[in-house]
Parts: structure tokens; sequence; C-alpha cells
């Protein structure tokens, strides 16, 4: 057997120990579930579309438009590398099939580095922005400038509750309002565009606005929109079904729960941009809370209340989805003996308590530092920004690894899925990234900073960690995420100094 082998017989968990993470809990639609509060769509709508229109006004939906066409030829890759891996440690994992254990380490500190931050910035901005401005412009009440420091801590508190009570309570919380989000959306939607007076409807489809820099930075927050596609990666030990089957689950729910996402946010930045008015988007950013200024124009006190109800409870969500995914990452590589082995534990739920916690005092620390040194507000925008470096680095080494694969198996018939598709993918990534930080201008120039600190600390962790004669040998490199560390010592394939 070659050592990237993607057999699923290779180096299989034996995951009906108690001491493991639980299998069979998770079905198809709670994997979707679980990539759709990742993405969190109403607090997209709220939250990254303001910040978002900031850069694309009138632009908006074709940024949308670019980052969901974007992350579909990406997922290509996910549903490839999955489809033979179902693991604790998603990307890890995959990146680990292909290119061996130090990307794959690089890939997972980067993938925990960047949903940690982003577990951090979303209440920053709900807090810290959203919901001061919505108090201030409709009921007439200042909120004290510290309010978002509770507040951070209350969004990141409840999804740790969640967690550390197992995945079966999770996904249940996950799928009903998942469910809910996305339906909302699309009708209310629809309602608003076939109510506006929308005299030049393809305009927010075109460049002529905003320029290629324009629209290419208002991407950066809309593909920031989608990170959590692939935030049920590390459930693939909990999927339900057969053990070919696990892998082959997480790829379809990412297609999925991306299509139904895509079209929401698509189609509710379209919505906004022509119910605020195309000429007027310029200002749309600068209210404290447009989206729901919208609703509440078209679809009256309901409509808007229930925009903020979901978004605040999406955002919860999000922290909820992210978290569970980070803390099965972290608990995958101690498993490997790779980091802290004490996070590669679970508590009597089967849930890896020490992970969780970990990662939520982690992202209260992050959120703390940043929030304080730069407002709710930059702290927003440096943090996203940031979350999307580390989203490319991980990506791009995730796209490395099927190219890998592939010049291995000279498979001709998937030149197209396993060649083009990733390299197409890879260029417009970096691409978004070059245009929307090329200037560098402060304070979004610290995200370059933040990021190249995290994968340079990445880069001496790994090569600490496994350089020279120490770590898995080569073959157990290709293994990584999927058996469990005593395995791999078990088998002969840990090689000490």
């Amino acid at each position: 057997m070659e050592p990237n082998d993607l057999s699923p017989t290779n180096g299989v968990p034996s995951s009906s120990s108690s001491n493991g993470l639980q299998p069979g809990i998770v079905s198809l639609w709670g994997l979707v579930s679980q990539s759709i509060a990742g993405m969190a769509p109403t607090c997209d709508v709220v939250a990254f579309m303001t910040a978002g229109a900031a850069f694309a006004l009138v632009a908006l939906p074709l940024s949308y438009l670019f980052a969901f066409i974007l992350m579909f030829i990406e997922v290509n890759t996910l549903y490839h590398l999955s489809k033979h891996r179902g693991s604790a440690g998603g990307y890890y994992s995959y990146v680990s099939a292909g290119l061996g254990a130090k990307p794959a380490l690089v890939t997972a500190i980067m993938v925990i580095s960047y949903q940690l931050i982003s577990i951090a910035g979303v209440p920053i901005y709900v807090a810290g922005v959203f919901l001061p401005g919505l108090a201030h412009s409709y009921l007439g009440i200042a909120l004290p400038s510290w309010f978002w420091i509770p507040m951070l801590l209350v969004f990141i508190g409840v999804p740790w509750l969640l967690s550390v009570l197992g995945i079966r309570p999770t996904v249940k919380a996950m799928l009903i309002t998942s469910s809910l989000e996305i339906v909302f959306l699309i009708v209310s939607s629809i309602i608003i565009i076939a109510r506006a007076h929308v005299t030049a409807p393809l305009h927010p489809f075109t460049f002529a606005s905003v320029g290629i820099k324009g629209v290419a930075l208002g991407m950066i927050f809309a593909i920031t929109s989608f990170i959590g596609v692939g935030s049920h990666a590390p459930l693939g030990e909990e999927t339900k079904g057969i053990r070919t089957q696990q892998g082959r689950l997480i790829g379809k729910a990412a297609i999925l729960s991306l299509t139904l996402v895509g079209v929401a946010l698509t189609i509710s930045a379209y919505a906004l941009t022509v119910g605020w008015g195309q000429a007027k988007m310029g200002l749309f950013s600068q209210s404290a809370a447009p989206g729901v200024q919208v609703f509440l124009n078209y679809l009256g006190p309901i409509g808007a209340v229930a925009l903020v109800v979901l978004a605040i409870n999406s955002a919860l969500m999000d922290d909820l989805a992210l978290m569970t995914s980070t803390a099965r990452v972290l608990f995958a590589v101690s498993r490997d003996k790779l980091l802290q082995t004490s996070f590669a534990t679970v508590n009597g739920r089967r849930a890896p308590a020490a992970s969780v916690t970990f990662v939520g005092v982690t992202a209260i620390i992050v959120g703390l530092a940043f929030g304080l040194w730069l407002g709710p507000a930059q702290a927003f925008d440096v943090l996203t920004t940031a979350v999307l470096f580390g989203l490319v680095t991980a990506h791009t080494l995730m796209n490395l690894s099927l190219m890998r694969i592939s010049y291995r198996e000279r498979r001709v018939t998937q030149l197209a899925f396993h060649l083009v598709l990733p390299i197409i993918a890879m260029g417009l990534f970096w691409f978004v990234l070059y245009e929307s930080i090329i200037p560098f201008v402060f304070p979004l120039a610290w995200a370059a900073i933040f990021w190249l600190l995290l994968l340079v600390g990445a880069i001496i962790w790994t090569y600490l960690k496994i350089g020279g004669d120490r770590g898995p040998s080569p073959q157990a490199g290709h293994e990584l995420g999927v058996a469990h560390g005593e395995t791999i010592h078990e088998l002969g394939l840990w090689q000490e100094t």
C-alpha cells in the first residue's frame, strides 16, 4: 500500500472505545446543519454584509456571487479528499493523506487558529457594533461602551456549555435553527425584491461603481461568510453510516450546505442593495443597522424583529459550530501526540471537553485583546481579514494535497477535478488577498502581520515536534488524524530521537 493511500481501512480509529468520540450519532442532515451553522447566514446579513458594503458599495451582490462561485470551486477539493476518510482531524487528516505529517500539522494549527479567531470576532461585532447601534437608533438607549465585554462571555459561554454536553444536543440545536434561517432569508429577500422599485436590476452585478479592487475587498467579508462550510468535516468519526460512507457524507453535506447558504446570501445581498437604494449604498455601512432598516421598511416590525432575533441566535450557533469543529481538530492532533495530549480526552458524554474549554478561553482572550486595543468595529475588520489569511493558507495546502494524490494515482479522467479546479481556486484566493491588503493600510494590515506570526509559529512548532528523527514515520505521516496515537506506537510507526 502506498503511504498516501486513502483507503478507509487504513488506520481507522477504534471509535467504539469509551475513551473516544461516539460513533453513529450525526446524520447527513446533521452534518449539513453543522456546516450551515458554521456559515451563520443571518449573522452574515447583519454583520459581514454591512462591513463588506463599505468597500463593495452597490456591487455587494457581485462580491457575494463571486465568493459563492469561488467557494463552490473550492468545495470540490473537500469533496474529493473526504471521500474515503472520516476523521476528527478534518483538513488535518486530508492534508496528511497527500502531503504527509509536516504540512498536515501546519494545516491543523492554521485551522485551529482561524476558526478560533472567528469565534472571537463574530460576537465582538454583534455585541460591540450591531446591538449598540440598534439600541441607539430604534430604542433611544445608549449602551455603555463596555457592553460587548460581558456579552462576549455570553456568546462564547453558551456554545461552550452545549459543546461539553455532547454532539447530540449540539446537532439538534443547529438543525432546527439552520433550517429556519435559510427559509426566512430566502422568503424575506424575495418579498423585499418584489416590493422594491428596481430601475437597474443588473447594475449590482457590474464593476462600474467600485472596480475590481472594491469587489475584491467586499469579497473578504463575503468569503469569510462561508468559512464554516467545512466545519462539519471533523465530525467524520461521529457520522452515521458504514465506514466507507462516512467520508462521502462529508462531501455531500458540504455541497448541500454551500448551495443553500450561497443562494440565501447572494439573494439577501441583492435584496439589501435594491431595498436600501442602489444610489445610496455609500451610506449603507455608515448606518447602525442597515439590514434591520431594510427589513423594517419592507416587512414591518415583525420582519425586523425576526431578523434581529435570528441574527443573535445565528451568532450563537456560529460559535457553537466552530467551537465543536475546532475542538475536534485539536483533539485529533493531540491524539497523535503532536500537541498537548490532555486535549485528547473526552468527558462522560463523549465530548472533548478539555479541547472545548481551551478553545473557548483562548477565543475570549483574543476577543478581549483585540477589542480593547482597536475597538469593536476595527477589531472585527482586522480579525475577519486574519481569518481569511488562515483559511486561504489551509485551503492552499488542501488543494496541493489533492493534486499530490492525483499525481501519484495518474488519473487522467480526474484531471479537471484534481488539478484544474484546485489551481483555479488557489489563484483566486490569493488574488483576493493581494487586492485586499496591497498597499498596506493600517489597521487592516495588522491582519497580515498577525497571520504571519501565526504561520511562522506553526512552522517552528512543526519542526520542533517532527523535525529530524522525531514524530511519525513516513507511512504514519499519511495517516494522521485517523489512527489513535497509541495505535501508531503499537504498529511501530512512531520514530523516536
